[in-house]
C-alpha cells in the first residue's frame, strides 16, 4: 500500500466511526426520551428513583457500545498509519494481527464501514522503452527489434531489482504481520474514566430530570406538559453526550498512552460547529508539547455536540486528509477575525463571524434550492 492509498482509507475509517457514533448518540437520545415516560408529571416523586437507575444502565450501556467502536477505530486507523497496533486491554492478543483483522473488527461495530475485499493494489509502474523491448510487445508491429548483442547484463543494475523486489515484498509480508504494542496504564484510565462518567451521569440526570421539571412546575402558569417534555429533552441530551463521551474519551486515552501519536486535531462532521468547538478546530493540529490546559481542552464536549477528536501520527496526515480541510481553513481564518483581540473579545468576536458564515451559507442553499424549483 502506498502512503496515499493508507491516507484515503484512515479518512474512509474516521468519516465512518464518526457516523456511527453519531448513531449511538441519536439512539440513547431516543431511548432517554422513551424511558422518560416513566416519570409523569403527577408520580414524579414516586418513580424517579426507579427511572434513574434503568437511564444510568441504559447509558453505560451505550458509553460501553460507543467505547468498543471507538477502540476498534483507533486500532485500524493508527495501523493504517504506522503499521503497527495498540493491544485490547480487555482481551489478551498475539504480537501480531493482520490488516484484515483489524477490518473485520472495526466493520462489525462501524454499520457504514464496508472493509476492502482484496488487499488495495497500487498502480503498477509504468514499463520502460527497455522493458518494453525486451519483453517484446503483441505482434512487435510499428517497432524495430533491438540489436543482439554479446554484453553481459549489468551486475549492479540486476541487484539493484532484486533491492526493490525485496522491499516489495517485504512491504507486503508488514501489512499481513501488524506489531501489536501494549500502552501502559490504559485499562486503568478507561476503568477510572467509566466510574467518573458514571458519577457525572447520576448527577446531570438528577439534576435535569426530576429536579428541573420540579423548578419548571414552579413558575407561574406552567404547563405541566411543557414542562415535563422540556425537562426530558434536556436529560437525554446529556444521556446522549456521555455515552458518545464513552467513544471520544476512548480515543483522548489511547492518544495520551501512545507514544507514536503526535496529537490531534478537532474535527466536526456537520460543517456547522457553534462558535466555542470552531475555536478549538480553529488551532488545527494540536501536538503533545503543546501548554496543558489549551491541549486538555480538545476532550471538553456540550450537550448536542457532535465534534471528536481524531489523533495524528504524522504532519502529512493533517496537511493532506480531506476530513481536516475545516480545520485548515477557520486556523488561516482566526488571525484575521480576531486580530487586535484577546481571550474572551476575541472568541466573540470569532462566535459572531461563525454566526453570521453559517447564516450566510443557510442563505445561500435556500436560495438556490428555490431557483431549482422554480
Amino acid at each position: 500500500m502506498t502512503a496515499k492509498t493508507r491516507a484515503a482509507e484512515t479518512d474512509d475509517v474516521s468519516a465512518a466511526f464518526h457516523v456511527a457514533l453519531t448513531q449511538i448518540g441519536a439512539q440513547t437520545t431516543a431511548e432517554a426520551l422513551t424511558l422518560w415516560r416513566d416519570v409523569p408529571v403527577d408520580l414524579r416523586s414516586a418513580t424517579a428513583a426507579g427511572w434513574l437507575k434503568r437511564a444510568i444502565t441504559l447509558v453505560m450501556t451505550r458509553r460501553r457500545q460507543s467505547r468498543d467502536l471507538a477502540r476498534a477505530y483507533y486500532r485500524l486507523a493508527r495501523a493504517l498509519q504506522t503499521g503497527t497496533t495498540v493491544a485490547d486491554p480487555y482481551h489478551p492478543e498475539p504480537t501480531h494481527v493482520t490488516l484484515a483483522d483489524l477490518r473485520r473488527e472495526f466493520a462489525a461495530l462501524a454499520g457504514t464501514y464496508v472493509a476492502p475485499t482484496q488487499p488495495p493494489k497500487d498502480s503498477p509502474p509504468p514499463l520502460d522503452s527497455k522493458t518494453s523491448s525486451s519483453a517484446g510487445t503483441d505482434d512487435g508491429q510499428g517497432q524495430e527489434p533491438e540489436p543482439p548483442t554479446d554484453a553481459e547484463p549489468d551486475d549492479e543494475e540486476e541487484d539493484q531489482d532484486d533491492d526493490e523486489d525485496q522491499d516489495q515484498d517485504e512491504g507486503d509480508d508488514d501489512w499481513e504481520r501488524i506489531l501489536v504494542e501494549e500502552l501502559k496504564g490504559l485499562r486503568e484510565d478507561e476503568e477510572r474514566n467509566e466510574r467518573e462518567a458514571e458519577e457525572e451521569l447520576r448527577i446531570v440526570l438528577e439534576a435535569l430530570g426530576p429536579r428541573n421539571l420540579d423548578r419548571k412546575l414552579t413558575v407561574e402558569d406552567a404547563d405541566p406538559q411543557d414542562a415535563h417534555q422540556r425537562a426530558g429533552a434536556q436529560q437525554a441530551a446529556a444521556a446522549s453526550r456521555i455515552a458518545m463521551n464513552g467513544g471520544r474519551s476512548t480515543n483522548w486515552t489511547h492518544m495520551m498512552r501512545d507514544g507514536r501519536a503526535l496529537g490531534y486535531v478537532r474535527l466536526s462532521r456537520t460543517g456547522t460547529p457553534c462558535g466555542w468547538c470552531a475555536m478549538l478546530i480553529s488551532r488545527g493540529a494540536v501536538y503533545k508539547s503543546r501548554e496543558s490546559a489549551t491541549f486538555a481542552d480538545g476532550d471538553r464536549y456540550h450537550d448536542h455536540c457532535h465534534c471528536y477528536a481524531a489523533p495524528i501520527w504524522n504532519r502529512d496526515q493533517y496537511q493532506s486528509s480531506e476530513l481536516t480541510a475545516l480545520s485548515r481553513q477557520y486556523m488561516s481564518l482566526w488571525p484575521q477575525v480576531t486580530k487586535g483581540k484577546s481571550g474572551k473579545s476575541a472568541l466573540s468576536a470569532w462566535r459572531r463571524f461563525i454566526r453570521q458564515k453559517q447564516r450566510a451559507a443557510a442563505q445561500e442553499a435556500r436560495e438556490s434550492t428555490t431557483a431549482q424549483e422554480a
